[in-house]
């Protein structure tokens, strides 16, 4: 796979999908405004067909949307899990697994940003140990 510019959290997802959401406007223009469709694991798919699952339209459109070509999906537990495992140990119950596949896929793809409503936590997460992340946020 070529290096993806963008990353996508559940956050952004959830919004785009739920015009309710507060961020609904921000997160459907930014995913608009992508040249390339962003790249996100099957975590974060899980944690918006969760959050979305009272709908079950939207739970729809999200698994469809890689097939469709609005988005890339990149499994990680089977090739990754000991790197993401390892994260979620270093910073215990502040990430959960999405969080800890996003932030390894960071490492992964250097140049990418990661599109996310989570501020608080995205801003403490570091890739490579050290490197803050580049983030898109509200």
């Amino acid at each position: 796979m070529d290096s993806p510019d963008y990353l996508i959290d559940s956050g952004p997802l959830i919004a785009a999908l739920n015009r309710r959401d507060r961020h609904h406007l921000w997160a459907a223009k930014i995913l608009a405004e992508l040249q390339a469709p962003p790249l996100t694991c099957e975590a974060v798919i899980t944690e918006v067909c969760w959050h979305l699952r009272r709908s079950t339209r939207a739970v729809a459109r999200v698994l469809t949307m890689p097939s469709r070509g609005d988005l890339l999906l990149n499994p990680m537990i089977g090739t990754e899990g000991p790197q993401i495992a390892a994260k979620i140990e270093q910073y215990g119950e502040t990430m959960d697994l999405a969080d800890a596949c996003l932030v390894r896929l960071a490492e992964i793809y250097p140049r990418a940003k990661i599109i996310t409503i989570d501020r608080e936590h995205f801003t403490i997460y570091r890739r490579n140990r050290n490197q803050p992340l580049a983030l898109i946020c509200p």
